[in-house]
């Protein structure tokens, strides 16, 4: 079973097809010719991060408020409403494998979940300022593939991650403030880590930039010529935002919007439990069970962040959030790059 594709585990398949079901992330077209119904989540998901940058942009342009240009406060904001995409990481395998619904492989898992982030903690206090320079690169690679993943889900193709396009689509909210929102963001990272700013040269960042540029530009030269005009404006807007917003705003919707919203799109999707709903158009029933399920892991990151505010004192706001930030991302990163694999 583990090697059928989710679409046929799901429900999303039918057995009697004589051709093969297709793979998790590619449209399955049934007898009546309807169109995998997964892919409408996806659209919605789409939608709406478009929407929220479009907001952002509308409403900054005319007003330019110094507010938004001077406080952390809407970066933490998203970073808190997005935590919740991560929440379910240790539930993906079961639903992909039948030998990961194993009580063995399940305690396996948290547990090894639990180590990578504890290694995240304990590096973070050895060397903050390296492990922010690795996190940076670790969240342009996240970002990427994750909307490179996402893209080919919504459009029915197999998922193929382009080099160029992972940065394409990844680095923008990372390179494009640390280079044109210099003066801000360099405060804020030498709050988080100190010294950090030292291994963040001109050169290092002038050379992200020139990459990033290029493989923009490569990148909208492609969807053009695949004819992913959809793929073209979001490329475009998402540079444009991050280009012209304060980064604080920029990020914190991004991540909120975008980027979570994103993934627990595709969680939606491939959560068997959901099929029949989802074929049905029935969105509610799937997000009330995202919900119960996320809400545990993700009071445990609250607490575990409150306990550590009140231990280092309001002083300590940004270096315990980015701590706990990096600590679940990187294994969280892992079940991600784990489920675009089983999706190509």
């Amino acid at each position: 079973m583990s090697s059928q594709p989710i679409a046929h585990e799901a429900g999303f398949g039918s057995a009697s097809n004589s051709r093969r079901p297709r793979p998790f992330g590619r449209p399955d077209i049934g007898p009546e010719g309807r169109a995998d119904p997964r892919r409408a989540v996806l659209r919605r998901a789409d939608t709406a991060g478009i929407l929220a940058l479009l907001a952002v942009l509308v409403l900054y342009l005319p007003t330019q408020a110094e507010a938004a240009a001077s406080t952390p406060l809407p970066a933490l904001l998203g970073l808190l409403l997005g935590l919740p995409h991560g929440a379910v990481d240790h539930l993906i395998p079961a639903w992909l494998s039948v030998k990961a619904r194993r009580w063995s492989r399940r305690v396996s898992l948290l547990l090894g979940y639990a180590a990578i982030a504890g290694t995240g903690l304990l590096a973070y206090r050895a060397a903050p300022a390296a492990v922010l320079l690795g996190f940076l690169v670790l969240a342009i690679a996240h970002f990427g593939t994750g909307d490179e993943a996402f893209h080919a889900e919504r459009d029915g193709r197999r998922v193929r991650l382009r080099p160029h396009g992972v940065l394409a689509y990844g680095a923008p909210p990372v390179v494009f403030p640390l280079v044109l929102w210099r003066d801000q963001v360099d405060q804020l990272l030498e709050r988080v880590a100190a010294g950090s700013t030292v291994l963040l040269t001109s050169e290092v960042r002038a050379t992200a930039l020139v990459l990033t540029v290029s493989a923009v530009a490569i990148t909208a030269v492609q969807e053009v010529r695949g004819r992913r005009g959809r793929n073209l404006v979001q490329l475009g807007l998402l540079a444009t935002v991050f280009a012209i917003v304060p980064p604080a705003l920029a990020f914190g919707v991004y991540f909120a919007a975008w980027h979570s919203l994103r993934h627990i799109a595709r969680l939606l999707c491939a959560d068997p439990a959901n099929a029949a709903h989802l074929r049905a158009g029935r969105l509610g029933p799937p997000l009330r069970r995202f919900a119960l399920r996320a809400a545990p892991p993700t009071a445990a990151v609250l607490i575990s962040f409150a306990l550590l505010t009140h231990h280092t004192g309001t002083a300590g706001v940004l270096p315990t959030t980015f701590a706990l930030l990096a600590a679940v991302t990187v294994p969280h990163a892992v079940v991600v790059a784990w489920l675009d694999r089983r999706a190509r």
